[in-house]
C-alpha cells in the first residue's frame, strides 16, 4: 500500500509567518486553503491508499532542556518568536486554535488519519510511520515536509521525502547515501533554528569526516573540551556530552524509551481509527474561512477527504 503523510503543522505555520499583516481569521483562511489544495496535489498525483496528517503538540524536548537533566539548559526553539509584539503573539494564540479547529475538521469529518499526541512533535509522529509501516516491505512512504532534517528517515526502505516549496525529493546524495552520516555532522552541528547548541563551535567538515571514518579521530574530537560564557559565567563542555544531548535532541530514533513508545501507541491508534467524511461541515467549515475557491471546486476535494 501507498501513503503519504504531511508535516501538516509545519505547513500551516509557514503561511501564518508569511502573512503577517492580515488579520488571523484571514491568515487561518488562506492557511486552511494551502493545507488543502497541498494535501490535494499530491494525492492526485501519487494517488495514495491512504493519506496522513500529523499535527505539533509540546514537544517533550522543550522540558527535558528545562530540566536540570539538561547539559547546555539553551531551551528547545527558545528562540522563536521572541521578536514578536504582544499583539503579534495575541493574534499567534488565535491562530492556533483555528489549527486546532482544522485538525477536529480532519479527524472527525474525513477519512483522513490525524496523528497528534501529548509531548510529541510531528515529526516524532512521522518517524514512527515510517518505522510501522515499512515493516511491512510492500508498503510505500512518502513524507511531505520542508524540514530538511527529515531526511534521516530516509534510513527506512521504501521511504521519499519531498520538499513542498519546490516538489522535488530530498536525498542523502551529500552524505554517500548514508543517513547515520547525516545524522553524526547534524549532532556535531547543532541547530541554531531550534536552539540547539553545537557539540564543537566551527568545527570544519573535513574534521568531521575524519572522526566519520577513523576511530582514533573520533574519539579525540568526542573528548575535545571548549568553554562557552553565558551571562558573564564561563561554561566547560565535552563534546561527546553535547554530542549525546543533540542525539536525544534531533536523531528521530533518539527519544527517551517512554516518548517512544508514547509515539508507536499513537501511530497504531490513528492508523486503526479514521473518521468518515461529512459534506455538510466541510463545506460549513469552508463558508466558515470564507475559502471560496476551495467551496467552488469543492467535488474535486471530496475524493481525497471521503477515501
Amino acid at each position: 500500500m501507498k501513503y503519504i503523510a504531511f508535516d501538516i503543522t509545519n505547513i500551516l505555520y509557514r503561511t501564518f509567518f508569511a502573512h503577517k499583516t492580515d488579520d488571523n481569521v484571514t491568515i487561518a483562511g488562506l492557511a486552511h486553503h494551502t493545507a488543502l489544495t497541498t494535501l490535494n496535489k499530491y494525492f492526485r498525483e501519487f494517488k495514495p491508499h491512504k493519506l496522513i496528517m500529523c499535527f505539533d503538540r509540546r514537544s517533550w524536548r522543550k522540558d527535558y532542556t528545562a530540566s536540570d537533566d539538561a547539559i547546555t539548559h539553551k531551551l528547545y526553539k527558545g528562540n522563536r518568536r521572541q521578536k514578536m509584539t504582544p499583539k503579534e503573539k495575541a493574534k499567534y494564540m488565535q491562530f492556533l486554535d483555528h489549527i486546532r479547529e482544522f485538525e477536529e475538521i480532519m479527524r472527525d469529518h474525513t477519512t483522513i488519519v490525524t496523528m497528534a499526541g501529548d509531548g510529541l512533535e510531528a515529526d516524532d509522529l512521522m518517524a514512527g510511520v515510517c518505522q510501522v509501516l515499512t515493516m511491512d516491505e510492500d508498503n510505500e512512504v512518502i513524507l511531505v515536509s520542508a524540514d530538511k532534517d527529515m531526511i534521516q528517515l530516509l534510513q527506512y526502505p521504501n521511504v521519499r521525502l519531498i520538499d513542498p516549496a519546490s516538489g522535488k525529493d530530498r536525498t542523502l546524495d551529500d552524505w554517500d547515501g548514508d543517513a547515520n552520516l547525516f545524522m553524526f555532522e547534524k549532532c556535531i552541528r547543532g541547530d541554531a533554528g531550534d536552539n540547539v547548541q553545537s557539540a564543537l563551535p566551527r568545527v570544519k567538515k573535513t574534521r568531521i569526516m575524519k572522526a566519520w571514518n577513523n576511530d582514533y579521530e573520533r574519539a579525540n574530537l568526542m573528548n575535545e573540551t571548549w568553554s562557552l560564557t553565558i551571562d558573564d559565567v564561563e561554561r566547560e563542555y565535552v563534546v561527546k556530552q553535547l554530542f549525546k544531548e543533540n542525539e536525544l535532541l534531533m536523531d528521530l530514533s533518539m527519544q527517551p524509551e517512554h516518548i517512544q513508545e508514547a509515539n508507536i501507541k499513537t501511530v497504531l491508534r490513528e492508523l486503526k481509527s479514521p473518521g468518515a467524511f461529512s459534506y455538510f461541515h466541510f463545506m460549513r467549515f469552508l463558508g466558515k474561512y470564507e475559502m471560496k475557491k476551495v467551496a467552488q471546486n469543492a467535488d474535486n476535494f471530496v475524493k481525497m477527504l471521503s477515501r
